[in-house]
């Protein structure tokens, strides 16, 4: 009877050391992806921190004011370039491509 009531305590021990091993090891898992996660989440914190701060220094304030609004500074003149779409002509086959300029 001494031996039965051991022997169950020995095997409840023996679950009990590998449950905690399997436990442990599934923590060390878990632990490794929060690190590189960490890690990634870092890197972008630290490149929305860099726009953050272009977004609200003056070179690109001034070029937003440029671009959007065609703003200037006192004495600078503003051109607009007005790049109409290319005309589309259709060559036959063995025309040279001046012969298309001039039959019209």
């Amino acid at each position: 009877m001494v031996i039965v009531v051991a022997l169950l305590l020995l095997g409840l021990f023996l679950y009990a050391a590998v449950q905690t091993a399997a436990q442990s090891h599934q923590l060390r898992i878990e632990e490794r992806e929060l690190r590189v996660e960490l890690v990634e989440l870092r890197t972008q914190r630290a490149e929305l921190e860099g726009l953050s701060r272009y977004l609200a220094s003056d070179e690109y304030i001034e070029a937003f004011a440029r671009e959007r609004f065609g703003l200037a500074f006192p004495g600078e003149v503003t051109v607009e370039v007005d790049a109409s779409a290319p005309l589309a002509t259709i060559r036959a086959p063995g025309e040279r491509w001046w012969e298309a300029l001039f039959t019209d």
